[in-house]
């Protein structure tokens, strides 16, 4: 989930920056930074719900 934020975060960056020059793009990166910001979640948890899940429902659910 970090990864793809990063990613899109990357890509965004980089086309912003392809047309946009001074305070339009300092406000369309600032934008940006507020669309792809997360909240820290604990991946670890949640892959060990998931796989839980699948071991009470001995298949693969999703």
């Amino acid at each position: 989930m970090h990864h793809a934020v990063e990613k899109i975060n990357n890509a965004g960056k980089e086309a912003i920056s392809a047309f946009a020059q001074g305070d339009e793009l300092k406000m369309m990166l600032m934008g940006l930074k507020r669309f792809t910001k997360i909240d820290p979640v604990n991946l670890r948890d949640m892959r060990r719900s998931v796989a839980d899940a699948m071991v009470v429902e001995k298949k693969y659910i999703f």
